[in-house]
């Protein structure tokens, strides 16, 4: 079913695009860094939140376009305009124009899958804070090199009948062996497929995780859990394959299990200082 005035969602993403076939804001705008502080303050202002932007993407086309994300709480999403559009949208377009050449083409849309997104990963968070608050309590203050800009995340991946499938990730540091590349902590639910009889846990063999993936359920499974929490790093054989692209790749993979989501989280993160004492020492500038 196709909801069409989202009443019932506590928050409501809207996207503000402007296409620029021109390139007549040059080739690297740089807006995403130039326009976040005061996206940020003037949406808290209207009682919404500024999610992002994207400056650096095109279509198909080779058009390059400009977008930026805020979220609306139901109230705001409600009060709209003549044209049809929230009230709150008004005064974040007009900031936005000072902040572009004239001439370019504005469309502003409601983002179906954002909203679904955000109200999935919510709910997601809330029906696991048992097994999350444990992990961000203790891992949170370990977090280097620019993880601590990241906010952990709960996010729904898989959107089947009656079956939410997620993940909650947190960022810890950059990985000392592989530039660019995070170590990330996911946690979640130790899943043997072949042990679910009936629908719709059953599917969770065609969902495209690898065996033993950290997973959240929604609706969470009213029989006793046993968690996990995995962090890998490096390449490994992507899913329908055998071997690595590159012939000298190096895979590393640390797993935990315990049915006891605090004393997961303390055995993980004493074997996280271990892994990486970098993390319990001062962070360089």
């Amino acid at each position: 079913m196709r909801v069409k005035d989202f009443k019932d969602f506590e928050w409501v993403v809207w996207r503000l695009e402007v296409q620029d076939p021109s390139r007549l804001a040059g080739g690297d705008p740089d807006l995403d860094e130039r326009t976040r502080k005061t996206m940020t303050e003037l949406a808290a202002l209207l009682g919404c939140v500024y999610d992002s932007c994207v400056d650096y993407d095109s279509y198909d086309d080779e058009t390059p376009y400009y977008a930026w994300w805020v979220r609306l709480p139901a109230a705001e999403h409600a009060r709209l305009d003549k044209d049809g559009l929230p009230l709150a949208i008004a005064p974040l377009r007009q900031y936005l124009t000072t902040q572009l050449p004239d001439g370019l083409k504005w469309e502003i849309t409601l983002d179906h899958e954002l909203t679904y997104d955000h109200a999935g990963s919510v709910a997601m968070r809330a029906a696991y804070d048992d097994l999350i608050a444990p992990f961000e309590r203790a891992l949170m203050p370990l977090r280097r090199a620019g993880a601590d800009a990241l906010d952990p995340r709960a996010k729904v991946w898989k959107w089947g009948e009656n079956l939410l499938v997620g993940t909650f990730d947190l960022w810890l540091c950059n990985d000392p062996d592989h530039p660019h590349i995070w170590i990330v902590v996911t946690v979640g639910l130790w899943t043997e497929p072949q042990l679910f009889d009936e629908a719709p846990a059953a599917r969770l063999g065609h969902l495209d995780f690898t065996p033993h993936h950290p997973l959240l359920f929604l609706p969470r499974p009213w029989a006793p859990a046993t968690f996990t929490a995995r962090i890998t790093s490096g390449s490994f054989p992507r899913t329908g394959t055998s071997r690595t692209k590159a012939a000298d790749a190096i895979g590393t993979a640390h797993q935990w299990t315990a049915n006891d989501s605090d004393v997961l989280a303390e055995r993980v993160t004493h074997d996280i200082k271990l892994l990486w004492p970098q993390l319990t020492g001062p962070e360089r500038s």
